[in-house]
């Protein structure tokens, strides 16, 4: 998330003692200073920074089964063609980018740059203007990551076009029919709306900030808990509905009123346990989509009930490596990408 908030002197120190080590390391080095850092941080929650020392190794194995499905010619599409579909092809090619910005480790970036070579981005621009409906929204707020994190990688505006085009379509969406902060899977709108507030951020575009922000306070600010039962458990669905509505309710809040909503929308009786047992195939990649969420709530409330919940929803996925390189098919082909975007948050803030 693109910070808006001031950190607390105490995060200030943190983040200061951790870039110190991050910046100019090269991944081997920085799993070793990781230690170190940790150590010197004594108010750290040691879990937070153990989990900081390890984080880029993790990182590291979730890059292998997303570098073997982006090569893949399973579409016909101009750039992305692997990883059976579109849409996953978008956040296979965003992850392998935004863990190179992250970790410094530049091993994917020639398969990423022949991926996103301007005259395939240029044919993948012309067909989504041909089919307005493609890939809306789910799809395309996903490119919209991806144009943010290839800009933060490296600089440059190949994306900038096609991704001020995506905008355009999701502002005209959701004008056209608000915005419904209960709709789940490939049509959610709070997805769509946390990646075009993000990108209107980076591009200092205030008319679409203001957009977002006024949808949100219509619709979003719900005086209840999150009906987590309803629409997202039993649906077995894999995108986070109540903890990616929280996370983009701390986008528009002033952080007293956002903490006070807080918590009535996540009351602590509200079972938001990592998932153990998925229902259903999509349902293995619901406790990452919720790990993006967790971690910005716990960097806008510095509540420990946050960063437990972080840890241990990457936790239960991650250390059952057949729920995220297993079957091609069934989960090979996304469920990793999930899992870089929970690690990728907690990096946004200290670059």
């Amino acid at each position: 998330m693109l910070e808006r908030r001031s950190l607390s002197a105490n995060k200030a120190r943190l983040f200061m003692q951790r870039r110190n080590w991050l910046l100019g390391l090269t991944l081997g080095s920085a799993l070793l200073a990781g230690a170190a850092a940790s150590a010197s941080a004594a108010s750290a929650p040691p879990e937070l920074a153990a989990f900081l020392a390890e984080r880029a190794r993790i990182a590291a194995a979730l890059t292998v089964p997303i570098a073997a499905c982006v090569q893949r010619h399973d579409t016909g599409n101009p750039a992305f063609h692997g990883c059976i579909d579109w849409h996953s092809s978008v956040h296979g090619t965003w992850a392998l980018t935004a863990y190179g910005w992250a970790t410094g480790d530049t091993r994917y970036r020639a398969l990423v740059d022949g991926l996103l070579a301007p005259a395939l981005v240029a044919q993948e621009r012309k067909n989504l203007a041909a089919n307005p409906r493609f890939e809306m929204p789910y799809g395309r707020a996903w490119f919209l990551r991806l144009a943010i994190d290839h800009r933060r990688a490296t600089g440059s505006e190949l994306l900038t076009p096609m991704a001020d085009d995506i905008a355009r379509s999701i502002v005209a969406r959701y004008s056209a029919s608000p915005p419904d902060p209960e709709a789940i899977a490939y049509g959610s709108a709070t997805w769509a709306l946390i990646n075009l507030y993000d990108y209107a951020e980076l591009r200092g575009d205030r008319q679409t900030l203001a957009f977002v922000e006024a949808a949100v306070r219509a619709q979003y600010l719900a005086d209840q808990p999150c009906p987590l039962q309803r629409v997202e458990l039993d649906p077995g669905e894999f995108m986070a509905v109540c903890t990616n509505w929280a996370w983009l309710v701390s986008k528009v809040l002033p952080h007293d009123q956002f903490v006070a909503w807080l918590a009535r929308f996540l009351p602590a009786e509200l079972p938001l346990a990592p998932i153990a047992q998925p229902s259903s195939i999509h349902q293995v990649g619901l406790n990452f989509s919720r790990a993006w969420g967790l971690w910005n709530l716990y960097r806008a409330t510095d509540s420990r009930r946050y960063l437990d919940l972080y840890l241990g929803h990457i936790d239960a996925t991650y250390r059952r490596p057949e729920l995220w390189k297993g079957e091609y098919d069934t989960v090979a082909h996304w469920v990793a990408q999930f899992g870089m975007l929970a690690l990728v948050v907690s990096y946004y803030d200290m670059h």
